[in-house]
């Protein structure tokens, strides 16, 4: 028999104060201020995560949003696979077989890819491990365009098309495929979700025409479900068989962004609509509450990410924003201090000697301040060390060769004034750390040839450290001077650019994990554990805006500066989120300086507020 609460749910407190953490939904009276209040129930919306490493579609994916997988795809046949944390993409284990139009299932430490097209239909099987991926049993039927759900061990392929479309069910238990019940409606590239034994199909290639019936299997047989809102195929789904989601799809000819949720009877149209209309996209999601959409096709193929979210909190993803303007239109530009306490060193105008000066920023504006120290002169500026009010640089003395690249400089504030100088002969080096306890490391030696020398300043003298492993000259660094990280970089002769990361200890130098792509003039902030690297130049070379993510051990795809940039100034910063890049150089265009500053703001996370009930 119910209960009172059943029958009449829960008495509503009266509080003298609102609760701390109130429940969604939850109603209280408070007595303090004569108000009815509820707790802000939850708000469905789509939000940009990182952008994919590959641009693809016709890819495959699983796992949930805060740790999906993403493999394969097209065009071509591509081996690729990405994780992704949360907040960015980082490169995993290739598969064997190149293939797209595949299906998936299971995690993104132990994912299940099979099937798929590359010159022929396939039947080859993959597990992944959440580094490596080996061979698994093969299906009975091969095809593509198929339907996956499950884990690794208890899976589920169905429908696809070899080359029609077919309803062909099979289940696997971690080593073979077995036939399950056949699917009522035969179809090809369509939304899924759910389990092995509780599984979902939706939308799709049929015969004939698109559909929009929804299917639900029961681990034996399939029983019709309720009708997507319209037709469409080449859309992606994810969650389970009473909590899921399906969104963006093909509506023939136009692409859509719609966002339907199911409640295992019925689709509702959510108001939420991905910013990316696309279809032959791939999803991750663990309910209907919340999801991740990547990849797919709209003009072409794209590597855009976004995250479903249904709760009363508010996510505000990570992202780049406009800053004020640089003083003088610069490359060779080098900083210090956290972005609201920024220093600005020296910079190279186009057509014009190097400015001399350096520039404070308080997270607004910037200011034109003192004149860099005698020895340097109208100097570029390599690296610094330090903060707005102290402050270590090294640079390229001006006034033609021979040059001298040992002079320093310190600053307190409100003036420059000549440092020892430095024992390693070096321009085009990194720093990191602070005036008293600064380090630099890598750069070229005068005249010609790359050096891995690394030097430390402990306010007055400099010392000869342990060199790096891998010299380079334009590498990035950050961190402190016991631990600091050294990040891509560029060697010649031969033209090499690098995707090398070093961390070290306070004496010696470890490999560590490799950027995704190599890079070098690009900028790093933060610390060994929580860094980012923005902009430089890769291969081609090509000018990016391209940021990355690094936790102590991998790099992951950030959000993109909206000006692409290299040799450029930076803030190291204290957390990693207040990091701002200042003009750059744009090789081969006219003018190929910019005075543009953008910040860096790291995701947040906030609770809607409670609101006041009116009272009839």
């Amino acid at each position: 028999m119910a209960g009172y609460n059943e029958l009449r749910g829960l008495r509503v407190k009266y509080l003298s104060a609102d609760p701390a953490n109130p429940e969604d939904g939850q109603v209280w009276y408070n007595s303090t201020t004569g108000n009815l209040r509820v707790q802000g129930i939850g708000v469905a919306a789509w939000s940009s995560g990182s952008n994919m490493n590959t641009a693809r579609n016709y890819l495959a994916g699983c796992g949930i949003q805060t740790s999906a997988l993403a493999f394969g795809g097209g065009p071509g046949s591509k081996t690729d696979t990405e994780e992704y944390n949360g907040s960015g993409w980082s490169i995993g284990g290739a598969l064997s077989t190149a293939r797209y139009s595949l299906g998936g299932a299971g995690t993104q430490t132990a994912g299940l890819g099979f099937g798929g097209y590359s010159t022929t239909f396939l039947n080859a099987t993959e597990e992944y491990d959440g580094s490596t991926w080996t061979a698994g049993g093969n299906l009975s039927t091969a095809r593509a365009g198929l339907g996956g759900a499950g884990t690794q061990t208890a899976g589920l392929g169905f429908g696809g098309r070899n080359p029609s479309s077919t309803n062909a069910t099979e289940e696997y238990n971690g080593s073979a495929w077995t036939g399950g019940g056949n699917m009522g409606t035969g179809r090809s590239v369509f939304g899924y979700a759910g389990l092995q034994d509780a599984a979902l199909a939706f939308g799709g290639q049929g015969a004939p025409g698109d559909t929009a019936a929804t299917e639900e299997y029961n681990g034996s047989a399939w029983t019709a479900g309720g009708s997507l809102g319209a037709a469409k195929y080449a859309n992606a789904g994810s969650g389970v068989q009473t909590a899921a989601l399906n969104y963006g799809g093909s509506l023939r000819p136009t692409k859509t962004g719609v966002t339907e949720s199911y409640d295992g009877s019925s689709w509702s149209t959510s108001p939420a609509s991905l910013a990316t209309a696309r279809g032959l996209l791939a999803g991750a999601g663990a309910n209907s509450n919340s999801a991740l959409a990547f990849g797919g096709f709209d003009t072409a193929s794209t590597n855009v990410t976004e995250e479903y979210n249904f709760s009363s909190t508010t996510v505000t993803p990570a992202a780049w924003s406009s800053g004020g303007a640089f003083p003088t239109a610069s490359s060779q530009v080098a900083g210090a201090g956290p972005r609201d306490a920024a220093l600005g060193i020296g910079g190279y105008p186009e057509g014009s000697p190097p400015t001399g000066k350096s520039y404070e920023y308080n997270g607004v504006a910037w200011s034109t301040e003192a004149n860099l120290n005698p020895s340097t002169g109208t100097a570029s500026v390599n690296a610094a060390a330090g903060t707005q009010t102290a402050c270590i640089n090294t640079q390229n003395t001006a006034g033609g060769a021979p040059y001298s690249y040992t002079a320093a400089g310190e600053y307190d504030g409100t003036s420059w004034t000549n440092a020892a100088t430095r024992p390693a002969d070096s321009y085009s080096n990194a720093g990191a750390g602070t005036l008293t306890a600064g380090l630099f490391f890598g750069g070229t030696s005068s005249p010609t040839g790359t050096t891995n020398a690394t030097i430390s300043y402990d306010g007055t003298n400099w010392t000869v450290e342990s060199p790096l492993n891998t010299g380079r000259s334009e590498l990035a660094g950050s961190g402190i001077q016991t631990a600091a990280l050294g990040t891509g970089g560029y060697s010649n002769p031969p033209a090499t650019f690098y995707a090398i990361t070093e961390e070290y200890d306070g004496s010696t130098w470890t490999a560590a994990g490799s950027m995704v792509i190599e890079t070098r003039n690009g900028k790093s902030s933060g610390f060994q554990t929580d860094a980012i690297i923005m902009g430089g130049r890769n291969p081609g070379p090509v000018n990016t805006g391209n940021s990355f993510r690094y936790d102590g051990t991998v790099w992951s795809t950030a959000p993109s500066m909206a000006t692409a940039r290299n040799s450029f100034g930076n803030g190291a910063t204290s957390p990693v989120g207040a990091a701002w890049g200042s003009a750059g150089y744009y090789p081969g265009s006219s003018p190929n300086r910019t005075n543009t500053t953008e910040h860096f703001n790291v995701e947040t996370v906030a609770v809607n507020p409670a609101n006041n009930l009116s009272v009839s």
